[in-house]
């Protein structure tokens, strides 16, 4: 017997909330599943993961089928295999999957298994969003790979944008336009004219945000990172983005949760938020309860007048835009958000600024409408 089979591996993004917590249901569905798609079912097993999460493993006639959850981002990763000829109730099955866990968006893989099998293309790196589309960069050389406590690491040498650093195969910062990203977080504490005595980085491991904030003189600079290793591949592979703004005197580097951080410091002219606004890889938080959090901790964080700015999202991520908006706009003042092009991303980036706000709203005070400013660059795409 030649040693062939069908596997299709699935990711499935911003699925429905109520189901991907709840094993029971799970295991119904893929149970039910599998028999209405002519598959015959022969076990399955679950496991609830702590807090959240669980894993339903599905042992069918044609081989097996399991279903992973993270439901504190909305998300479920599906793999079947079948060894019978043909994809019909296997690709049957992937609907079934898709109409009662309703995701958004999903991404496929079809694997022909047996011999012999292609694992990898390991001089391409493709970067995932949930906006409809990937990107793929040249790998020319890969400088460096490696799994900290937190993240998977790799920094690599592209033709167009030269070293790029990707974290969990997100794209973080490249050499070529690193300015562009760093100067949109710095220019609009510079052109609010505030000083600069003491000023909180949160996230930015790379370095760039912070060698450019040291551009302008400033009092004491705090870079406040989870991740110690991706500090020191920057230093490593990375000089030509963070220089030597690690070692400068006025610099403390921190190497603590941000929001353990925030709760221990204060009177902050300036905070730089260079954290994800998708954390579910740090933390099992709801992503709303997070943001509260951290922009709460860091109005209490700034003195009178003091400003935050931050990275938000993709000008394609409206859902993120719209919380933004409504959290920050009970938090701070003259909330400001703009959009720049940053070529290695292949797309508008938006940022935010807004200032320090002693007093809470009154209860039934209309929250501000923020600005909002579209830069001129127009959006462009790149091949890479």
């Amino acid at each position: 017997m030649k040693p062939l089979g069908s596997q299709v591996i699935a990711e499935f993004v911003n699925c429905a909330e109520d189901v991907l917590n709840d094993e029971a249901a799970l295991e119904s569905i893929l149970a039910t599943g599998i028999q209405r798609c002519g598959l015959t079912l022969i076990s399955t097993n679950v496991h609830r993961f702590d807090p959240i999460g669980a894993t339903v493993v599905a042992v069918i006639g044609e081989s097996h089928v399991v279903v992973h959850t993270y439901p504190e981002a909305r998300h479920a990763s599906i793999d079947i295999f079948t060894c019978s000829n043909g994809s019909h109730a296997r690709n049957d099955l992937l609907r079934y999957l898709e109409q009662r866990l309703q995701p958004s968006t999903i991404r496929f893989l079809d694997v022909n298994r047996g011999n012999p099998l292609e694992v990898k293309q390991k001089d391409w790196i493709t970067s995932f969003s949930s906006n409809g589309y990937e990107t793929r960069y040249h790998v020319r050389e890969l400088l460096y790979s490696g799994r900290s406590k937190f993240q998977q690491i790799d920094i690599i040498d592209n033709d167009t944008f030269g070293r790029m650093l990707f974290l969990d195969r997100d794209l973080q910062i490249a050499e070529k336009d690193a300015w562009l990203y760093n100067a949109s977080l710095v220019s609009p504490l510079i052109d609010s004219r505030i000083p600069l005595d003491r000023v909180a980085i949160l996230g930015g491991g790379d370095g760039g945000v912070l060698s450019e904030v040291l551009k302008h003189d400033p009092g004491s600079v705090a870079l406040v990172d989870i991740d110690e290793t991706v500090i020191e591949a920057s230093k490593t592979y990375l000089r030509s983005i963070c220089g030597d703004a690690f070692e400068r005197g006025n610099v403390r580097v921190v190497i603590e949760d941000a929001n353990t951080f925030l709760k221990r410091h204060h009177e902050f002219e300036a905070v730089i938020y260079d954290l994800t606004m998708y954390p579910e890889a740090l933390t099992s938080s709801d992503r709303r309860d997070f943001i509260e959090s951290m922009f709460s901790g860091i109005r209490a964080c700034l003195a009178p007048g003091g400003m935050v700015t931050m990275q938000c999202c993709s000008e394609f991520d409206p859902t993120t835009q719209d919380l933004l908006t409504e959290i920050l706009s009970q938090l701070f003042d003259d909330l400001r958000f703009e959009k720049s092009l940053v070529p290695s991303f292949c797309e508008n980036w938006v940022f935010a600024s807004a200032r320090s706000r002693r007093l809470q709203p009154a209860a039934k005070q209309a929250a501000p409408i923020p600005h909002f400013r579209k830069s001129r660059r127009s959006l462009r795409r790149f091949t890479v």
